[in-house]
């Protein structure tokens, strides 16, 4: 048989992520995905918003057990994918699989049940990969769903900052074409587009019809409307996304729930040196400081990177960590 010849798609497929606080309408908007739906339904609660799909749903199994348990869902979906027909897939949420394995790893380092730092993350690393690799293989779209939450850094101001480790975020963007982000503008619910692998980013979309009706449809052509075909190409990956997320005027954060002002996002996350070394010296402090070259304050560093999401803001705020998980 001759191989068939590509056709260019209108929209590339929907491998999306979307984060937002608890009850800001994370589960709805997937309710607005391509059906029939396959929930990998982790919070246990997408049957809430089931009367709002508009065509069949489907769960990954009736045992709870199997929607967290990432060697479950692989084995799930290689049984039962082929020949299913699912349009979408929906992980909901990511959080509820791997914040378990991160309490985990620092439980047993905690407890020194673990001493290597590297090695009481690296189950974690695995699940992410593991679970990537089987919701991706099948060439549906898929909806990856993560929750934002309030923090306070070692000077108790507030930060914005998702449930997802950034280092599990930039492991997830080989996944994705578009990061969503809920947020609220002018009072009213809305979608702001915060990354790209070819397309516009930054722009915010209203909720103008409710229960985000149409939504889908409206971030595709926003984002991919007009473009022609030499100037897709020419567009760079939108991976230069700042964790200081710009906020157009008027736009806030949504609260847990209903919706609350801006917060402050995540300080910047350090960046190699100029030398590309790699080494110690290739890596800063959210307040600019280096940090040592000594190998075991880079293990330290990449452990409280790892377990928090983010580079910490000084080195007396990775000793306190430290002594805090001793």
């Amino acid at each position: 048989m001759a191989f068939p010849e590509m056709q260019p798609w209108q929209y590339p497929p929907r491998l999306w992520s979307i984060e937002g606080y608890p009850g800001s309408g994370k589960s709805t908007f997937a309710a607005q995905m391509k059906t029939p739906i396959l929930v990998i339904d982790a919070d246990h609660r997408f049957r809430e918003i089931l009367p709002l799909v508009e065509g069949r749903v489907y769960e990954l199994s009736k045992d709870p057990i199997d929607h967290i348990d990432t060697n479950r869902i692989v084995d799930a979906l290689a049984a039962n994918m082929p020949g299913a027909r699912v349009g979408t897939i929906v992980v909901d949420s990511l959080s509820a699989i791997l914040e378990p394995l991160i309490v985990k790893a620092m439980m047993d380092k905690g407890t020194g049940k673990v001493r290597n730092q590297m090695a009481a993350w690296s189950p974690k690393a695995l699940a992410m990969r593991q679970l990537q690799d089987a919701v991706t293989r099948w060439g549906t779209d898929v909806l990856w769903i993560y929750h934002l939450r309030d923090i306070r850094d070692a000077n108790a101001r507030e930060q914005t900052t998702t449930s997802v480790t950034r280092t599990e975020l930039e492991r997830l963007k080989r996944s994705i074409n578009l990061r969503l982000r809920i947020v609220e503008q002018d009072g009213q619910r809305a979608i702001k587009v915060v990354w790209a692998r070819r397309g516009r980013v930054g722009m915010t979309i209203l909720d103008t019809a409710g229960n985000w009706a149409g939504m889908p449809a409206r971030i595709e052509a926003a984002v991919y409307d007009d473009l022609n075909a030499a100037r897709k190409q020419a567009l760079p990956p939108s991976q230069v996304e700042k964790p200081q997320v710009e906020k157009s005027q008027g736009e806030k954060q949504p609260a847990r729930g209903q919706g609350r002002p801006g917060q402050k996002e995540e300080p910047p996350e350090a960046r190699p040196a100029p030398d590309g070394s790699g080494k110690g010296a290739a890596l800063r402090y959210a307040d600019g400081s280096t940090v040592s070259s000594n190998p075991r304050a880079i293990a330290d560093y990449r452990a409280y990177e790892a377990a928090e999401g983010k580079p910490p803001t000084s080195l007396a705020e990775l000793r306190a960590w430290i002594r805090r998980q001793a």
